[in-house]
C-alpha cells in the first residue's frame, strides 16, 4: 500500500468523495436508464410536485449556483420536464412546474433515491446512522470556518 491508500482512508474528504462518486455512478445508470440526466433527475426531486418552486429557489434546496441550474433547467423544458409559470402570490417571480412527463419522472427518481437510502439504513445500525447525521451536518460548518480562515490569512499576505 503506498502513501497515497494510508493517508486517503484517514481522510474525511476522501471518503465523501469516494461514497458520492459511487452513488453518482449508480444514479447515472440509472438516469440513463430512463433518458434523463442525473442533474435533471435531482433537480425534479427539489421541484414541488404539485404547486411548482420559484426558480430563485431550486438551486440553494440543491445546494449548488444558480448559473449552473438555469442551462439544466433550459434543457428539461425543452425536453417537456418543467414549465414557467407566473407566481399569482408575487408576481415578480415565475414557478417552475413538473408537467405530466416531470411529474412521472420525478416519481422514478424519488424512487431511486428511497431505495438506495433503504438499502444504506438496512445495513446499519440505527446509533451509527444518528452518528453519521450529527457528522455530515457539520460539515458545512467546518467548511465555511476553514474557507474564511483560509480567506483571512491570503489577505493577510
Amino acid at each position: 500500500m503506498d502513501d497515497y491508500e494510508i493517508y486517503a482512508e484517514q481522510i474525511i474528504v476522501h471518503n465523501i468523495r469516494s461514497a458520492w462518486f459511487e452513488m453518482s455512478r449508480m444514479f447515472n445508470k440509472i438516469a440513463k436508464a430512463n433518458n434523463i440526466t442525473l442533474s435533471v433527475g435531482l433537480t425534479l426531486i427539489a421541484i414541488y410536485e404539485e404547486e411548482g418552486t420559484p426558480v430563485t429557489k431550486i438551486a440553494p434546496r440543491m445546494g449548488m449556483e444558480a448559473n449552473s441550474l438555469s442551462r439544466i433547467l433550459k434543457s428539461m423544458g425543452k425536453d417537456g420536464f418543467i414549465e414557467r409559470v407566473p407566481n399569482l402570490i408575487d408576481k415578480r417571480s415565475v414557478l417552475v412546474k413538473l408537467t405530466e412527463k416531470g411529474q412521472n419522472m420525478r416519481k422514478v427518481s424519488m424512487r431511486s433515491v428511497f431505495r438506495l437510502n433503504n438499502a444504506i439504513l438496512k445495513d446499519l445500525d440505527p446509533i451509527k446512522v444518528k452518528h453519521f447525521y450529527e457528522v455530515i451536518n457539520s460539515v458545512p460548518k467546518s467548511t465555511s470556518n476553514m474557507l474564511n480562515e483560509m480567506l483571512e490569512e491570503i489577505k493577510r499576505r
